[in-house]
């Protein structure tokens, strides 16, 4: 029997339901190693797990980030 520990990063992240690859069902999937879970695509069979969203997360950030000092010197960041 395993128990369920503290909720993880990415169930109290209510993650959409619909995959960005395909539209597909996105279906949680128990990681029982990590004691956490991840998200898979029933459709397409695309993963996203907490490693996965913080990248992204970060991706956005950066982007967010050049587009503003973009608009403000016309320059890009390194």
């Amino acid at each position: 029997m395993v128990k369920d520990s503290k909720t993880s990063a990415v169930q109290q992240e209510s993650y959409e339901e619909c995959c960005h690859r395909c539209g597909g069902f996105m279906v949680p999937e128990p990681v029982f190693e990590l004691g956490s879970v991840n998200w898979r695509c029933i459709g397409c069979g695309e993963r996203i797990d907490p490693v996965i969203l913080a990248h992204r997360k970060k991706n956005v950030e950066r982007d967010e980030a050049e587009k503003l000092f973009k608009s403000q010197r016309g320059l890009r960041l390194n």
